[in-house]
């Protein structure tokens, strides 16, 4: 661990604090204070206490760390849904995947990890405040030069035939691009949306049946997460839970 590398710390209470170390730098907690050269020298994995003796661990952060912790212009996909949209959408090293929109970077992030850098991620957004928030996300934590970004409405896109292995779409209604989106995926490859309400899924899907789209309906499903508090003897639920943030959606492409 050296200055320029992200670092997060953990107190005793299992709360997380991210930042960059910066030679000369100091991090500020309301039981003291940290100077980063303290936290270097303690590498990653060690530990550390202000003078106030309040003790806190060192590591690197995930990447669930950073897209929890990074600054957003829009509410972020949640690292749960992120990662189950990898899997939805059956994501390997070197495949192409498209995405729309590229939001605040965090599933891009994920997209990216999964495709690796021999793949490609091609992500879409309307808004250029969004996408540059975005594309400075990806740039500070992990990239390997394997997205292109591009600020267009995908409802609008010339897209190459059969050239993609998945479509992620977290649009509100993604209903509207998939006339642009469908001759681009593969047969029997997959396209997953992420969608707030219900209404909206049955929107989509009452869409693809009014104009007979090439799709089958695999799952439409939500991811909760429910974490517990477990210290021998005493274990219960966590009282502050994970709940709903959106269902996802997945269609796979037929001919």
């Amino acid at each position: 661990m050296t200055y320029g590398d992200w670092a997060l710390l953990q107190d005793r209470r299992g709360r997380t604090y991210l930042f960059r170390l910066q030679e000369g730098g100091m991090f500020n907690y309301h039981r003291g204070s940290l100077h980063h050269e303290a936290i270097v020298h303690a590498g990653v994995g060690g530990r550390v206490a202000t003078p106030q003796g309040e003790l806190f661990t060192i590591h690197r952060p995930t990447l669930e760390d950073y897209v929890l912790h990074m600054p957003r212009e829009t509410t972020p996909t949640y690292p749960k849904d992120a990662a189950t949209l990898c899997f939805l959408l059956d994501l390997a090293p070197g495949m192409r995947v498209l995405e729309a929109g590229s939001g605040s970077g965090g599933l891009t992030l994920y997209l990216a990890r999964a495709v690796g850098p021999s793949g490609q991620v091609w992500s879409y957004e309307t808004r250029p405040k969004h996408q540059a928030r975005a594309r400075r996300n990806l740039s500070e934590f992990e990239d390997w030069g394997n997205v292109t970004w591009v600020e267009a409405d995908l409802a609008q896109a010339e897209l190459p035939p059969k050239a993609f292995d998945g479509v992620a779409l977290d649009l509100m209604e993604p209903w509207t691009v998939l006339s642009s989106v469908t001759p681009a995926l593969k047969p029997d490859r997959f396209l997953a949306c992420y969608l707030p309400n219900l209404t909206q899924v049955v929107t989509l899907l009452e869409e693809i049946k009014l104009h007979k789209l090439p799709y089958l309906t695999e799952r439409t499903l939500e991811v909760l997460h429910r974490e517990w508090d477990v210290r021998p003897p005493v274990a219960h639920p966590k009282f502050q839970q994970v709940g709903h943030t959106a269902f996802l959606v997945q269609l796979r492409r037929i001919r």
